[in-house]
């Protein structure tokens, strides 16, 4: 299916409901992405032949936004016009193939240009809306743990959230963030890949990624979203600000294609939620050990207070809880209420 100007729509769920933004800003959004699926590529087009009769006005807007979301359009002296940097973007139908049929059978999913948050968006869902997952290539008010921003440009990683609905659960304990971040290690299958307690996914002391599960309770049922921010190919001059990686430093030409790795990742999260409660804590811990990358170092963390102590981290307990050793005892340190960094020599 196309709209009134021979592009493939991000999503068909209704605009209003899906960003929150007025029917303008929907059409301006719908004329850009237009512009961006003829230049994904990064080669050059001559301007005549992009789609869509737009008067000139039209395709200024259009070509300002794409400068926004840090993707800026080159223009040479014979008119032709390319992307300063190619980009696959996300479609709902190459994702659901890299599922399972089962997954596929019982998810619903969207892929949107531009959202405030995916895991707000799903928020705003009804009850009973089953489940679901959100992509969206930009985020306006991406979200991390301790309500810190998560900055992506557009196209470069994947900003994605899964919302269950986990009524029938006893309860959400802490090491469920962990059983996640496990299931994506895994999955991501790189030996320079860790994890950095609670939630974050390292390499090379930089961060590559995090992991942001949240509770919601509505209409007399609990519902679980799980927020992933993955940095894939990001710009030398992303404004992030904190040390980074990408996966395609780590992996170069092996980075696999942006929709087969959303769908890897998501059916890796789907059945991580489809076996938690199977899974012996234990077990979870001894798979947790071999990416842990703060065991056994010196860590300094600081509380929602702004108390401070210092030790040891070593490891974590059967409830997921960061033990940290020093000044001859020892603290069990629930994620909501600290922020942990190596300590300094």
């Amino acid at each position: 299916m196309t709209d009134r100007t021979g592009c493939h729509p991000i999503s068909t769920v209704d605009p209003q409901i899906a960003h929150g933004l007025s029917v303008r800003d929907q059409a301006a959004i719908q004329d850009a992405m237009c512009l961006l699926q003829a230049l994904a590529d990064g080669r050059p087009h001559p301007a005549t032949a992009l789609p869509g009769a737009w008067l000139a006005s039209r395709r200024k807007d259009a070509l300002e936004r794409l400068d926004r979301w840090g993707l800026g359009v080159v223009r040479d002296q014979a008119g032709m016009l390319r992307l300063q940097r190619p980009v696959e973007l996300l479609a709902e139908e190459r994702i659901y193939q890299a599922l399972s049929e089962d997954l596929r059978a019982r998810l619903r999913l969207h892929v949107f240009p531009e959202l405030d948050s995916t895991s707000v968006w799903l928020g705003r869902l009804d009850a009973d809306s089953g489940d679901v997952a959100c992509f969206a290539e930009h985020q306006s008010a991406g979200r991390g743990r301790r309500g810190r921003g998560w900055q992506m440009p557009f196209g470069g990683g994947l900003a994605m959230s899964l919302r269950r609905d986990v009524s029938h659960w006893p309860g959400v304990p802490p090491r469920l963030t962990l059983a996640l971040g496990v299931a994506l290690a895994e999955a991501l299958g790189h030996d320079e890949i860790g994890l950095k307690w609670p939630n974050d996914l390292v390499a090379r002391g930089r961060k590559l990624g995090g992991i942001l599960v949240e509770l919601r309770r509505r209409e007399q049922r609990s519902v679980l979203v799980v927020g992933l921010g993955l940095n894939l190919a990001l710009p030398a001059d992303a404004a992030i600000d904190q040390p980074w990686i990408d996966l395609a430093g780590l992996m170069g030409t092996g980075l696999p294609p942006r929709n087969a790795l959303a769908g890897h990742l998501l059916e890796a999260l789907s059945r991580a939620l489809d076996d938690f409660y199977a899974q012996p804590a234990e077990t979870l811990l001894a798979r947790w050990s071999r990416y842990d990358v703060l065991s056994g170092v010196p860590v300094r963390v600081t509380s929602a207070m702004d108390e401070v102590l210092e030790g040891e981290a070593r490891g974590v307990d059967s409830e997921g809880r960061l033990r940290v050793v020093g000044q001859d005892r020892e603290w069990l340190l629930d994620a909501g209420e600290v922020s942990v960094r190596r300590a300094l020599p």
